[in-house]
């Protein structure tokens, strides 16, 4: 029964080392650390701004796992590299000098790519808990004017269509292009209250931080009234011009 596992250990061990030739033969290394050079600058830039917008904090966010998983899968690498050269100074030979020399290169390679990442990892975590406890701290998360301002239009608007007044043609384009970017608006928001509340769940799990978790929620439940608002009211409205428009017979469009 013992010579299962041991033949499976030898299988992996050579599987292991066949992936590791593989490794060293290709040589993939100068992408993966322009890569991170370049994930490094965007990060540095970042963590000098005032503020993030949302494709930042999109960006940000997604980040921080990939940065994560690399960095795990760098360990695992490593650890494979260290155990291949244990194995390999067990069975020593003029033909795998050249591989063990090789390894020995990619250990250092390696070790380098995974502080990178988690070099990484760490700055765009702390970016986003910067940003996080800005919004915290802001008066509004989303500013009350933008609703009130929206609320206005689609009242405006419900109000034209019950004079009975049609839409024309210059109108119900700018009609279609206002809606595309409210749609845009209320996805933005429901990001935004997301990120937030994510944050919210994150920080709850540490001690002496309960103000900033209910300053956080407040702030989402301000972007979620604000995201209603525009899905509610102004989108709605802007839907109902379109469709009286198009509802028209061609003769009464103008």
């Amino acid at each position: 029964m013992a010579e299962i596992p041991a033949a499976q250990c030898l299988y992996d061990e050579e599987e292991m080392l066949a992936n590791l030739r593989d490794l060293v033969e290709n040589d993939d290394n100068q992408g993966l650390s322009d890569d991170f050079r370049a994930l490094r600058s965007k990060a540095a830039l970042l963590e000098d701004a005032e503020y993030l917008n949302p494709e930042s904090w999109d960006w940000v966010e997604s980040a921080e796992p990939m940065a994560l998983q690399a960095a795990e899968m760098l360990a695992r690498e490593a650890a494979d590299i260290q155990r291949a050269l244990s194995l390999l100074s067990r069975r020593p030979g003029p033909e795998d000098e050249a591989f063990v020399a090789a390894l020995r290169r990619q250990a250092v390679t390696t070790a380098a790519q995974r502080a990178d990442a988690e070099w990484f990892a760490a700055t765009t975590r702390r970016i986003r808990e910067k940003e996080l406890r800005r919004v915290a701290a802001a008066e509004h998360a989303v500013g009350p004017a933008i609703a009130a301002f929206l609320g206005y239009i689609a009242g405006e608007t419900d109000a034209s269509l019950a004079r009975g007044e049609a839409p024309d043609a210059d109108v119900l384009a700018l009609a279609q292009q206002v809606e595309d970017d409210a749609v845009r608006m209320e996805e933005s928001m429901a990001a935004l209250a997301g990120g937030l509340r994510r944050g919210a769940a994150e920080f709850a799990a540490r001690p002496g931080e309960e103000e900033l978790v209910a300053a956080l929620e407040r702030q989402a439940a301000t972007a979620d009234a604000a995201r209603a608002t525009v899905v509610a009211a102004f989108t709605a409205s802007v839907r109902r011009y379109r469709a009286a428009g198009s509802s028209l017979p061609p003769a009464a469009q103008p």
